[in-house]
């Protein structure tokens, strides 16, 4: 049934192919859902949100804070963030950003129980308002940390979640997810960008082989690329990780099967098996589970969530069931839908969950995992000495970093499987501007790129 659906697609693209133009043609590997500044929470949305829209600050290619719907911004001795928005950004209706929209999308991110649980945790605790035509925000994080965080919260108008005021216009298709150039201060330099839902791995590299995807992610096996595009490789701060809700134990487990669990050939060179509980790329030591907690004894079942639909998740868990196997323990893959999975990640109601993660480039993401209402956790863990530890962290390198691993890694909740790195085929024709966010995520991001004439 996969390979018909394959081909059905592919004769589906062909078809299309001589009307696509200077369009750049992309593909999503499951549907992003509706366009939402306020609700959207998955990788692909945030995809979206990054086109359509802008946040006060962007992120740069080296992942520094960089200006985008604010022109500038000054740190005040006490904390409190200022900001002078942009006089020239614009909603796609016409009207101007004002400070207004600004306070709205905060306040809706606040004030909504189904709102976004990454945006919330960044404005957990943070009181904003406005002086002068200035936005102001003071929080109980480091500001050098709310600085970074607030470059994943695109603002939207006033009344209107699904409007942006970014560098491309969203137009929702029957069959795509199209963006389309704009006036921005950005100068967008291609037309726009065409997302096709192909979910099937073997239809995207056919799809890329034939010429009718201008990026794409190959299979995980090496492959030369077609003679049109060219081999993009982009060091990420993502990992496969693994949540458990029975206790440290089933962590040990996995800790123990992830050193040897995937053959060579299934990672290629997307991947690596992880070393310790935080991303290295974040500049942290591997670092094992310090754990006085036996591990549970074989013959043993553990019963594994994650997300429908990803084949090459799929086939990374059932290398990783085939090694439980050999202990003597049952791992039995439940897939969900993806937005039952977050369900049921948010209510506690799971043993053992898995999900990629994207962390952004400072090590303050990996607070998410600590923090009570932090997105990433999602087992409800909590160590009395985090509050002080997290409260003297100014910046990274910070000696704190090292004595806050520590304590996560006497029960930690959460386990690194894999260690990721994007490697996607480019048309040789398109300019693009490889970063640690990947190619869509840092500011221009999809702005910057060109076609060479």
């Amino acid at each position: 049934m996969r390979n018909r659906l394959a081909a059905l697609t592919l004769v589906f693209l062909s078809a299309l192919a001589p009307a696509w133009g200077q369009m750049v043609e992309e593909s999503l590997p499951r549907d992003p859902g509706p366009l939402d500044f306020i609700r959207g929470d998955s990788y692909e949305q945030w995809i979206l949100q990054s086109l359509a829209g802008d946040a006060l600050v962007g992120l740069g290619s080296e992942g520094q804070a960089v200006p985008r719907l604010a022109a500038s911004w000054k740190i005040q001795r006490d904390g409190l963030i200022t900001f002078t928005l942009r006089d020239d950004a614009r909603f796609t209706d016409g009207s101007l950003v004002t400070p207004d929209d600004v306070l709205w999308t905060f306040s809706e991110i606040r004030r909504d129980p189904s709102a976004s649980a990454t945006k919330r945790a960044i404005l957990d605790g943070a009181v904003t308002g406005q002086q002068d035509g200035r936005i102001w925000i003071r929080s109980p994080k480091p500001p050098g940390r709310l600085l970074l965080e607030l470059a994943r919260v695109p603002v939207a108008q006033k009344g209107h979640p699904e409007r942006g005021s970014g560098p491309f216009r969203f137009q929702k298709d029957p069959a795509a997810w199209t963006f389309y150039r704009r006036d921005h201060f950005l100068k967008p330099r291609i037309d726009g960008i065409r997302f096709r839902l192909l979910p099937d791995p073997t239809a995207v590299l056919q799809a890329l082989q034939k010429g009718w995807l201008t990026i794409g992610a190959p299979p995980a096996r090496p492959l030369p690329p077609p003679t049109s595009h060219r081999v993009v490789v982009q060091p990420m701060n993502a990992q496969l990780v693994v949540w458990s809700h029975a206790g440290t134990g089933p962590l040990q487990l996995l800790e123990r099967w992830r050193q040897d669990a995937f053959p060579p050939g299934l990672l290629g060179q997307n991947a690596r098996p992880s070393r310790g509980l935080w991303p290295e790329s974040l500049g942290f030591d591997p670092q094992a589970i310090d754990s006085p907690v036996d591990p549970p004894k074989p013959p043993g079942r553990l019963k594994l969530l994650y997300a429908a639909g990803e084949a090459s998740t799929e086939n990374l868990l059932l290398a990783l069931r085939d090694r439980a196997r050999k202990d003597g323990f049952d791992l039995q893959l439940m897939p969900l839908e993806q937005a039952i999975l977050v369900d049921r990640l948010r209510k506690g109601e799971f043993e053992l969950a898995c999900s990629v993660v994207v962390f952004e480039p400072h090590p303050w993401a990996v607070l998410e995992y600590l923090e009570p209402r932090g997105p990433m956790n999602v087992t409800g863990w909590s160590d009395p000495q985090v509050a002080s530890l997290a409260a003297g962290l100014r910046q990274a390198g910070d000696l704190g970093w090292r004595e806050l691993q520590g304590v996560w890694a006497k029960h930690p909740a959460a386990l690194p499987i894999l260690d990721f790195q994007s490697v996607v085929w480019v048309d040789k024709r398109l300019a693009v501007t490889p970063s640690p966010l990947g190619l869509y995520l840092a500011t221009p991001g999809a702005a910057g790129w060109r076609w060479n004439r």
